[in-house]
């Protein structure tokens, strides 16, 4: 045998490990792919890395400020000696709301006006229509009812009602006004699915979302002119490949930001995800054109040409 491998042998046969090799987990692999909890939006030019929202009291009063076409007034049944005595009786009522929130309505009902006489509590419910600021959601106020005066209704509150209620300004005024004062608020917020009691003073001093007028004309127009845009912005922001993300909707913009409803993969649940505006859009053009600047941003990312 060779020097060399006399050598080998020898150096082999001297070797004595120092202590045991100390024990290894297996590591554990997984083919699931990572998508971040919460989107990462402060790289993005006009999205805040915080998504702020309105407040319950800014959503009951968005509600109030949308739902004029769909008021019910629910008062007591006057008692007559009938076993429905102080049962609810509902009656459909246009209205519109003061400077508190409280609302101002005219009605119809010769049944509810007697039952106001014999108890002026009454409960006031309207729910936003479908498709615009607020969809869906409900407000329900408690309080006392009071006349109104014809000279306390001026022309504009009077054509807002005529407009809501589709009859003319003249059947309106002939007809006895009330105005609910509430004692209690509660909101239900159909967008997240949230619902909660309001302070009355917080109620009579929020503002409304001023993007309510434009919402409707804003959502539609995202969601079927932009539609294609509009996914690939989600698929962007919430971090999974465009062609996996299933589908997006516009739920609801806001001065803060917006709401998408969306579902990122063929297995996976709807989900609702919120995005924050740097900057407060005012009216329809303000937000359309920020929409823009998000949808080329979004494509610009998706193709590589910027760094998300």
């Amino acid at each position: 045998m060779s020097a060399v491998w006399l050598g080998v042998l020898a150096a082999a046969a001297a070797y004595q490990p120092r202590g045991p090799l100390p024990s290894r987990t297996p590591a554990v692999l997984s083919c699931e792919r990572r998508v971040s909890a919460a989107p990462v939006a402060a790289a993005w030019t006009d999205l805040t890395e915080d998504a702020k929202r309105l407040t319950d009291a800014q959503i009951a009063r968005t509600v109030a400020q949308v739902a004029g076409a769909n008021g019910v007034l629910c008062s007591s049944l006057a008692a007559d000696g009938a076993p429905e005595d102080g049962a609810a009786f509902p009656n459909a009522v246009p209205f519109i709301v003061d400077r508190e929130g409280c609302p101002l309505m005219p009605v119809a009902s010769a049944v509810a006006m007697s039952n106001l006489q014999q108890s002026t509590m009454a409960t006031f419910y309207a729910r936003a229509p479908a498709a615009g600021a607020a969809a869906g959601s409900v407000l329900t106020l408690i309080g006392e009812v009071a006349a109104v005066a014809e000279a306390d209704v001026d022309d504009q509150q009077l054509a807002d009602v005529s407009r809501w209620a589709g009859e003319s300004a003249e059947v309106l005024a002939a007809r006895p006004w009330v105005r609910l004062v509430p004692s209690r608020v509660h909101m239900y917020d159909a967008v997240r699915q949230h619902e909660a009691w309001v302070a009355p003073a917080d109620y009579s001093t929020a503002d409304a979302n001023p993007l309510a007028d434009a919402s409707a004309a804003l959502l539609h127009k995202m969601n079927t002119q932009h539609a294609p845009a509009l996914r690939r912005f989600a698929a962007v922001y919430a971090g999974v490949p465009p062609d996996e993300l299933v589908s997006a909707e516009l739920l609801a913009v806001d001065q803060m930001g917006f709401d998408l409803r969306v579902q990122l993969g063929p297995s996976a649940p709807p989900s609702l995800v919120r995005a924050g505006f740097k900057l407060s859009p005012a009216n329809l053009e303000e937000s359309t054109s920020m929409f823009m600047k998000l949808f080329q941003e979004a494509y610009e990312r998706a193709n590589g040409s910027m760094a998300v």
